[in-house]
């Protein structure tokens, strides 16, 4: 067979494509569009990059080269019919239109007075501050309670707004009260720092009159006396890493870790994280801790319980919510549903941060008064995100460009609509992020975005999967950056470890071999040295400072302060554009120093805020010995080819 160059043309412009379509899911937009460009440089026809540099655009605002594109598309995919085609061939795809539908779910919450007044005799002294307010319990709630008042390991699985939070926290505080639990004696771990501040004022207010201090400890907030504990510390797994590693004995009279909203860290470099710190909790602290974890609905609940205790306990509740949605190919059509709906509240879900703010920059401002649109995301300094979540609270007309830190149980009071703006990377997440609204009726009210009739189709799929609480997930491996972290972490501040030790941390997460390998590499990198039978720091390990205690990505940053106010507005990554967008604002730097950046506001603004955007590998990947490295990669590389992505959903 002779070289076919037109085929190979084809091929190598699909490939470019899935590449570019692989940075856009994770958020490198100015990537995906140079892979679209170079596809269609290969393949001057290629419909599918036309289509989505049109999007692209589109989303930027630059309606002129968003017509461009499409236009462009038209025509590739005029120029690539057949002379005389069949009938069936004539019938191009349609653009999506809107689609309406209701997906009704039975409401299985009843009331069961006798039970709950069974319930109130063994919660004496919370049962006020907890439950008082509520009418009847949540049937998650009847379930729960008596598996932790009995000391055993659980895993709470409901649908978001069900009351998991308490069905954990009640039992635990009167097992606390009624048997003198003295110092740190709870922690509840949050995937988010949004959600720790949250939780953190929730439980200050439910336990308001019982003798039960709460504090916390996170990138934001610190409040923890590490000489004279409060009785329960919120955190997020890179604090309780710093806590491990410079004040374990704060620690050391623990009796339970709640891990909240479990399924946004599992099967990530993050969960990963986690599940060694709980190991290293018990060795380094003596201790056993009960375990309960609160997660959305996921498949396999008891492999995902197995990864972070033992002999678990899962509750589990059917029912939830019906979802009335409706599927829109455009931003300016999701606006018109808000309107005709008569909504006043509603969350439009980004990926990302840069999404989040291009959105509020841009878009928005086109169909929402601009005293309406507020930002929500990680990388805002606290006191921003608080403004926000003021704004959802308790004004009248808020719509909120948010990204995950939005996603699970911080106070925002009723929304009456969420908009997808992008696709979730997961049907867990997008599960919880429909939960949001419309917490006090039946039916969530939802507008998802689908700019392709394959995205339409997608969304209605996963729209009915949540009705029935059918999930899926992918296949899942330890991630080997996180022993890197973790032996740094272990060895920081002057410690010491055995090398059994080291092996003993990952026992059963990794093979025997790849953690040598590590070592190896770590030891002739000069980051540790084994002395006799122990490992040991170099000196070298403080060039890592606190980001040692972190595998997310992109820790490398610079504050952002207002010098019209002296107030922090939120941090970036570097490098820093003279002129950029963070909190839907546009800033003019006007001082650089070591750690931040002073600046003022301006009216006009060229580029978003160049942020830490989502990855696949942990931050310390890099670090890996360089046959691990590839092995990852190109383990990753089988699983996007093949649909596998992390967390993935097929139609059963």
């Amino acid at each position: 067979m002779g070289y076919d160059r037109t085929s190979y043309q084809k091929n190598k412009a699909d490939a470019l494509f899935r590449m570019g379509f692989h940075a856009e899911v994770i958020g490198k937009i100015d990537e995906a569009a140079a892979k679209y460009e170079k596809a269609i440089k290969a393949d001057p026809g290629h419909y599918q990059s036309y289509v989505q540099l049109s999007r692209l655009y589109e989303r930027k605002g630059d309606t002129g080269k968003a017509a461009h594109y499409m236009n462009a598309a038209e025509r590739s995919r005029g120029n690539s019919m057949p002379e005389k085609p069949v009938a069936r061939q004539q019938t191009t795809s349609p653009r999506p239109t809107m689609i309406s539908r209701l997906l009704e779910v039975l409401n299985e919450e009843k009331p069961d007075p006798v039970k709950d007044a069974e319930l109130r005799n063994m919660l004496p002294h919370v049962w006020g501050p907890f439950f008082g307010r509520f009418d009847s319990l949540r049937e998650v709630q009847r379930q729960a309670i008596p598996t932790v008042l009995g000391g055993e390991n659980a895993m709470i699985i409901a649908p978001t707004a069900s009351g998991k939070t308490e069905a954990i926290f009640a039992p635990l505080v009167e097992r606390m009260e009624a048997e003198q639990w003295p110092g740190l004696s709870i922690l509840y771990i949050c995937p988010t720092k949004a959600l720790a501040e949250d939780i953190a004022r929730r439980l200050m207010d439910m336990v308001d009159g019982l003798d039960v201090t709460v504090a916390q400890r996170n990138g934001d907030t610190k409040t923890l006396n590490e000489k004279d504990p409060q009785n329960i510390l919120v955190t997020t797994p890179e604090s309780l890493d710093s806590l491990l590693s410079w004040s374990p004995g704060c620690l050391l009279g623990l009796r339970a870790v709640v891990l909240d909203e479990l399924h946004m860290l599992d099967g990530s470099y993050r969960g990963d994280q986690l599940r060694v710190l709980l190991r290293r909790l018990t060795r380094e602290t003596s201790t056993t801790p009960r375990i309960y974890a609160t997660t959305a609905t996921v498949s396999g609940p008891e492999h995902m319980a197995a990864r972070y205790m033992s002999d678990a306990r899962l509750v589990r509740t059917a029912g939830g919510r019906s979802i009335d949605y409706r599927i829109v190919p455009t931003l300016e059509m999701a606006a018109r549903q808000f309107q005709e709906m008569g909504a006043h509240k509603a969350l439009l879900f980004c990926n990302t941060p840069q999404e989040a703010e291009e959105l509020a920059r841009t878009e928005l401002k086109r169909h929402f008064p601009r005293s309406a649109i507020k930002v929500h995301h990680g990388k805002l300094d606290a006191r921003m995100r608080l403004d926000a979540e003021n704004a959802l609270r308790n004004g009248r007309d808020v719509v909120c460009a948010c990204t995950s830190t939005l996603e699970v149980g911080v106070d925002i009071g009723d929304i009456d609509l969420v908009m997808l703006v992008r696709r979730p990377r997961s049907v867990a997440s997008l599960s919880q992020r429909i939960g949001r609204g419309n917490r006090r009726e039946d039916s969530m009210k939802v507008v998802a975005i689908a700019s392709t009739a394959g995205e339409s189709i997608y969304y209605e799929k996963v729209f009915k999967a949540v009705t029935r609480s059918e999930y899926d997930t992918a296949r899942y491996e330890f991630d080997p950056s996180v022993a890197v972290q973790q032996v740094l972490s272990s060895l920081s501040g002057g410690k010491v470890l055995s090398d059994e030790s080291v092996f003993g941390m990952f026992d059963g997460l990794l093979p025997e071999k790849d953690v040598s390998l590590i070592l190896t590499q770590l030891s002739e990198s000069g980051w540790i040295e084994l002395d006799g039978n122990d490992w040991k720091a170099m000196a070298r390990i403080g060039e890592l400072g606190p980001g040692v205690f972190s595998n997310i990505p992109g820790y490398d940053s610079i504050q952002v302060v207002d010098m019209a106010s002296g107030s922090t507005v939120g941090s970036i990554g570097l490098p820093v554009d003279n002129i950029f967008v963070l909190a839907g604002q546009a800033w003019l730097v006007r001082e650089r120093e070591k750690t931040r950046v002073l600046v003022t506001a301006v009216e006009e603004g060229t580029e978003i805020a160049n942020f830490s955007s989502y990855d696949r590998f942990g931050a310390f990947f890099d670090m890996l010995p360089f046959s691990m490295r590839l092995r990852m990669r190109q383990r990753q590389g089988s699983m996007d080819e093949g649909g596998q992505g992390p967390r993935s959903f097929r139609e059963r």
